[in-house]
């Protein structure tokens, strides 16, 4: 009951911090993706977003050692996650040639693929999209230890792969940018 009540809380947009995750059957079918197969999600074409299990996120952040990684997690019935969005495209744009990957993972369920189409229409990414293959406990601290599943959550990992920030609201462009900035090599 608590987790649904959060979840109305958010689409209301009353949630002081963020938004709780929704409860989800957990018998959704998915697709997963290995971090080989994880291509980006042409903007507008939902039916190549691949799904991800918390281990892939981590294989991916792995993968792209040397370079600052920006990982944010989302829904787009979130209302701080729609607002953040344009500042997270930005730093994005502002920092991809000097040393930044960036991708973002939607906490909607399967059900929802045409609110993620709409959100994606809207905002259009330059960025790695994914969906998460489950959101449930284990999801949840598969990516981040005691993080219970609420948004926005933006995850930074240093040149090393190190995370170094677990920001649990709504970053503003300001917050994010000089954190990437700080942990860019010197150009």
């Amino acid at each position: 009951m608590k987790a649904r009540w959060a979840a109305a809380a958010c689409v209301l947009g009353i949630a002081a911090s963020g938004c709780s995750d929704r409860e989800v059957p957990s018998n959704a079918a998915t697709t997963q993706a290995s971090p080989s197969q994880a291509e980006a999600a042409s903007t507008g074409q939902v039916n190549q977003i691949r799904t991800v299990t918390a281990k892939e996120i981590g294989a991916l952040v792995g993968g792209s050692k040397g370079k600052v990684v920006v990982v944010n997690f989302w829904a787009s019935w979130c209302p701080p996650c729609v607002r953040e969005f344009p500042a997270i495209i930005k730093v994005y744009n502002e920092y991809r040639d000097k040393g930044l990957e960036m991708f973002a993972v939607s906490l909607n369920s399967q059900e929802e693929m045409t609110d993620i189409e709409q959100f994606l229409q809207t905002h259009k990414p330059p960025f790695r999209i994914y969906r998460a293959d489950a959101q449930d406990q284990t999801f949840t601290q598969g990516v981040l230890e005691g993080w219970s599943g609420e948004m926005p959550l933006t995850l930074v990992f240093n040149t090393a792969g190190e995370r170094v920030l677990a920001h649990r609201s709504e970053v503003t462009y300001e917050e994010l940018s000089s954190k990437v900035k700080a942990l860019l090599p010197p150009q």
